[in-house]
């Protein structure tokens, strides 16, 4: 059946080429369909790709080899289309992985920076309401970063007493990071012992 379709497309060609594209369309349209079907899994963008073939076999129409299969040329075109669609959804993957990395990197180093101010608001107002003494010794250590012997000696405390006070200041502050926000409490364990 299809060598005489063929036989009679070739012929068509030089007589008619509306009839001769029309005999072919008419004979190879569901076959292309069902195939291109079974590759892209999506009935639209396999209609679509079956057109494009036969906008190609209308603009090569004269050019054909009537020695060759119009099918298998059909089905070629086909196949070059299908994997032009998967290049260009590997490329445009690939950028939206990119772009979606982007994004997602920006949005939480946003999100780190503004539960780092908070943070550092809470813990401020934390250490300006410690009883003087321990906020002295809290920032002797924290900012001036000066050892526990050298507070002690500096303010004539015993190294027990600044231990102490430490150790307090440290726990009002997880209390009251704790208290406001559970989400923080994690950020000010890991900002308070090393900062």
């Amino acid at each position: 059946m299809y060598k005489e379709l063929e036989s009679n497309f070739f012929l068509l060609v030089k007589s008619d080429k509306n009839k001769a594209f029309q005999l072919v369309f008419d004979a190879y349209w569901e076959t292309l369909y069902k195939q291109a079907c079974k590759k892209i899994y999506s009935d639209d963008i396999a209609q679509d790709l079956v057109q494009d073939v036969f906008i190609s076999l209308w603009d090569k129409i004269e050019l054909l080899d009537a020695e060759k299969s119009v099918l298998a040329y059909l089905y070629a075109i086909l196949r070059n289309k299908i994997l032009k669609l998967y290049e260009k959804d590997e490329v445009r993957l690939r950028y939206a992985i990119n772009v979606t990395a982007k994004e997602i990197s920006s949005d939480i180093h946003s999100q780190n920076i503004l539960l780092e101010k908070e943070l550092k608001r809470i813990i401020d107002l934390e250490i300006e309401r410690m009883p003087p003494r321990m906020r002295e010794i809290y920032i002797l250590k924290k900012e001036d970063d000066l050892s526990i012997k050298e507070i002690a000696d500096d303010l004539s405390l015993s190294e027990q007493t600044i231990k102490n006070q430490l150790q307090s200041a440290y726990s009002r502050l997880r209390m009251r990071v704790k208290d406001y926000d559970s989400s923080l409490a994690l950020l000010t364990i890991f900002i308070v012992n090393h900062f």
